[in-house]
């Protein structure tokens, strides 16, 4: 069994390790690449400028396992606007063949004002900005709810 840690001894622990990497680069040694080399003092000096802009940008790498953003098209955003609602944790599955973009959230799929504010908020979730209470009101149907998307983030062909 392992032993507990609390706060106190987490940052005695962490700070102890610290105090050791510090106390071997003060021996001479150089971290480089993640490990530790050992060298003499006389043989650690820094880099000059151009060295080291020429290790910094030698090579592109991707940053974090996404993917960097496309442009949104009409038909990009419409199959979203339908995703975001299908995958609303309350839509009712007997409802399913009911959604296209033209249906009616009150009329055609039954929604009462407490699902369509719900469902809004997944549409914010999906797209990543806030829609004020206002123009809520207005998007009946996801077609709607497209147009508005689009005009906002300026998605032409």
């Amino acid at each position: 069994m392992l032993p507990r840690f609390g706060a106190t001894t987490g940052v005695r622990f962490v700070s102890s390790l610290l105090g050791q990497r510090l106390r071997h680069l003060s021996n001479g040694a150089v971290f480089k690449k993640s490990k530790l080399f050992a060298a003499s003092p006389s043989s650690v000096t820094a880099p000059s400028s151009s060295q080291h802009t020429q290790q910094r940008f030698s090579s592109v790498e991707v940053f974090g396992p996404f993917d960097p953003p496309t442009k949104l098209t009409f038909k990009a955003v419409d199959e979203r606007v339908l995703k975001a609602v299908k995958s609303w944790d309350r839509f009712p599955q007997d409802r399913l063949p009911n959604l296209t973009l033209d249906s009616r959230f009150a009329e055609d799929l039954g929604f009462d004002s407490l699902d369509h504010v719900e469902i809004v908020m997944a549409l914010e979730d999906e797209f990543g900005f806030e829609i004020s209470d206002k123009d809520a009101e207005r998007l009946k149907t996801p077609r709607d709810i497209s147009k508005f998307i689009c005009d906002r983030e300026d998605v032409f062909e």
